[in-house]
């Protein structure tokens, strides 16, 4: 399969490059916000690859087989690619480089202690275990609920759960999931009316992620304001533009 941006093709270089089998074993599923705008038809730029991986036997598993093996555990082919320095590792995750080109791109596996993930999911263009559609949900909404009122994030997570909402209802057990972990639902009010409410923070989210279409984003921010029984955005121009 083929993306219209270049650093995406060059993010799936290096999936296509990941042993998938390893993944299953150490049950990590990509997901964030790559998985996302590469599955909802790149609604957005993502620059860095995040996998996630439940703390336990699997994050055990990782951790004891790329100390063992090192890059040759998690990759099957290193023929397109560059693995410029050893990786980290730590309670956390593990995190490295991945250069494709002239680009280095982010890389880490988050060791998940918040929330137990369901079954993984396999989209058509990719052949690793991916977050389903409610476990994607709840990731978004707890990196919502830790950043969202950093400017410097340009509001992503609220526009990946606008995109999450386009798609179907928040699931009530994604949002029960995450809740159980720490609050979510009034950060995610929060976000929505700081959204709402400032066209010109707007405009430089969208730029800064390079935003496809602001109105298809919009629209997905209506529909999170109705479930929370905020009122429709005062939009611009351009965000009434389909």
């Amino acid at each position: 399969m083929m993306f219209d941006l270049e650093h995406h093709q060059k993010i799936l270089t290096i999936l296509n490059a990941l042993d998938a089998d390893f993944c299953r074993d150490v049950s990590a599923y990509f997901g964030g916000g790559t998985l996302l705008a590469l599955q909802y038809g790149e609604y957005r730029w993502s620059k860095d690859i995040d996998f996630i991986c439940p703390l336990g036997a699997g994050y055990r598993k990782l951790r004891t087989d790329m100390a063992e093996k090192g890059y040759a555990a998690l990759f099957k082919d290193q023929s397109g690619i560059g693995l410029p320095r050893e990786f980290k590792a730590d309670q956390y995750g593990v995190r490295f480089a991945v250069v494709v080109g002239d680009t280095l791109i982010k890389f880490e596996m988050v060791a998940e202690a918040r929330i137990a993930l369901d079954a993984p999911v396999y989209p058509e263009w990719c052949a690793l275990p991916c977050l389903g559609f409610a476990d994607s949900c709840s990731e978004k909404l707890l990196s919502n609920a830790d950043r969202w009122a950093d400017a410097g994030v340009r509001s992503r997570d609220l526009i990946d759960l606008a995109v999450l909402r386009l798609q179907a209802e928040i699931p009530a057990l994604a949002i029960d999931k995450a809740e159980n972990a720490y609050p979510v639902k009034l950060p995610l009010f929060k976000a929505l009316t700081r959204f709402q409410s400032n066209p010109d923070y707007r405009r430089q989210c969208f730029t800064a992620l390079q935003v496809k279409s602001s109105a298809q984003i919009m629209d997905g921010i209506d529909l999170l304001a109705a479930d929370y029984a905020l009122p429709p955005s005062v939009r611009t121009l351009s965000e009434s533009i389909a």
